[in-house]
Order: structure tokens, then sequence, then C-alpha cells
């Protein structure tokens, strides 16, 4: 309980470090949560604004004065921005009206800047970064004709599904012992893993906008950003893992460890994969799961040695 307690407050100790970093002070309404904000013509908003999942859409002759950070979501502006804008896995259009007096940063999809948009500021993207199994949020057959493309999404998820097993073989075959420590981890020790796996995600968010504002994406926020995926993957293999030896033991067959976490990880990504499709809760759910691995892979320090907690009044015995 005492390692709990020091991980929860190391970690939000860093979370609030970073904090001021943002000089953020949004009013009471500069939170969106899968909600539309639309700022008309001659309309002025001032004050930053966190959109999560949100649609935002600023017409020709708007103005907007603050920083703009999504979560996912959408930004269409045709407006005058006075300040930042900063995504995480966000679809971005600048139309030709548009004129930004700040820097453009995305972490997932680039933005489409049209001919004749007027921006002061730099425009930096680190490409292929997005929200684990969350439904996409660009321009799909889904929104041009107002109704689901089934066949669409069903091939999405297949894809995803048959990516994640053989990632999750490969990772078994090439990487058995760091992947088996982080599975102990998670079963011997979930409550931790998921308190340190979720505070990390926080810090990381944290991270990433505090860079996307300040340096603009340095060669050290790209460098996060692959770190950050592979401690994602082995703790969802890790994950996989023990799923796919629950699964052969209830049918008594027996395996390799590989196969075994390929069809766990298959499994896995399936469940999470209509769960992200869930209205408001499904991108819950999976962060509640992701945490574990992700606490799991810190916790043993992607694999290394076993993480313990010596018991209270047993000290080491020495020989």
């Amino acid at each position: 309980m005492t390692s709990l307690r020091h991980g929860f407050w190391i970690v939000l100790a860093i979370t609030t470090a970073l904090a001021p970093g943002f000089a953020f002070h949004p009013p009471e309404d500069g939170v969106l949560f899968r909600e539309s904000f639309n700022l008309s013509d001659q309309e002025t908003y001032s004050g930053n604004l966190i959109a999560v999942d949100s649609i935002l859409t600023l017409e020709a002759g708007s103005t907007f004065e603050g920083n703009i950070i999504l979560l996912g979501g959408s930004l269409e502006s045709a407006g005058k921005v006075v300040g930042d804008v900063a995504s995480i896995g966000a679809s971005i259009h600048i139309a030709p009206e548009s004129v930004l007096s700040g820097n453009v940063v995305c972490i997932g999809a680039a933005p489409r800047v049209d001919s004749g948009a007027k921006i002061t500021g730099s425009i930096n993207t680190v490409e292929g970064f997005s929200i684990p199994f969350s439904p996409a949020t660009e321009d799909t057959p889904e929104k041009d004709e107002g109704r689901p493309d089934v066949g669409y999404e069903f091939t999405v998820v297949l894809f995803r599904v048959f990516l994640m097993a053989a990632v999750a073989t490969l990772i078994i075959l090439f990487l058995p012992s760091p992947a088996d420590r982080v599975s102990r981890t998670i079963v011997e020790k979930p409550a931790l893993s998921f308190l340190i796996g979720l505070l990390t995600m926080i810090a990381t968010i944290a991270l990433f906008l505090l860079l996307a504002l300040t340096v603009c994406l340095s060669p050290i926020s790209l460098l996060g950003s692959v770190i950050l995926l592979v401690a994602i993957l082995l703790g969802w293999t890790a994950l996989g893992s023990h799923v796919g030896r629950q699964v052969c033991g209830m049918v008594r067959r027996k395996a390799h460890p590989a196969v075994m976490a390929g069809i766990g990880t298959a499994i896995l990504t399936l469940v999470a994969s209509a769960v992200g499709y869930v209205p408001f809760a499904g991108p819950f759910l999976i962060l509640f799961v992701s945490s574990f691995g992700l606490g799991a892979v810190v916790l043993t320090r992607f694999g290394g040695p076993d993480y313990q907690i010596l018991p209270k009044g047993n000290p080491p015995v020495s020989s």
C-alpha cells in the first residue's frame, strides 16, 4: 500500500508540474465532451477550449481568441483564430477564408489546409498515431451518406484484429520473457497496475500537449510517441496472452505461447473494437482495460525485472 501511495503521488506531482506550462485557465464552458461547438459570423469567443471527441465549427467572419486543444473529434475553421491549435487524433480542416495567428500541431492525421488560408505560425505533424481502438474521426462513407457503411466498418475491425494478433505473436516469439513478466504483474498486482497505467496515460497526454504548445513537437515528443506506442502494444499483448491461456485452459487445449497470445489478443481486440462504438461508455471502458497492461509495463520497466513489494516487518535475510 505504501508503494501504491508513493506511485500515486509521484505521477500526480509530475502532472501538476506540467499543468502551469499550459498557462491555461479555461472558463466554465471551456471543456467539451462529445458536444458540438459552433461560432457563427460576427461572433467572438475569448478563452481557451479543450474539446474531447467533439465537433468544432468556426464559420467565416467569426473570431476565436485563445488556444484550442482537441482530443479526437474534428475542427472545421473558416474564421479567425488568435492562438494555437493542438490536437491528438483529431481531424482538422482549415478553409481558404481562415486566418490563424499561431501554430498548428497535430499528433495523428495531418491537417487539411486549403489554398488561401493564412497561418502566421508553423504546422507540425506526427502522423501514424491515433487513439487506440477508437472509431475513426476522419471523413468516411458513414458521414457522407448519413448511414453506417457496415462493410467498411467490418473490414476495418477485421484488419485491426488480425494486425494486433500478428503483432502479439511476434512479440511473444521474440520477447517471451518480458511479455511473461508483464502478464504476471497484471495478474498478481492488478490494482497497482491499473492505477499506475491510468496515471501514466494522464501524465503522458499532459506532456504531449505541453510540448505541442511550447516547443512544437520537438524530436523529444516524437520519441515519446514511439515509446508510448511500444508500451501500449506490449501491455496489450500481455493482456491478450493471459486471455489466450484462459481460453485454451477452458477448452483443454495446449498450444505454443505465441499461438495463445495471438488468439487471446484477437479476442481482446475484437471485444475492444465493439465496445469502442458504445456511446459515451466505450472509450472509458477501453481506457480502463488498457491501463492494466500499460501499468504493468511501467512497473516492470518494459518487462525487465519482476516488480516486487517487500512485506512490512520482513527484512531481507542475510546469509
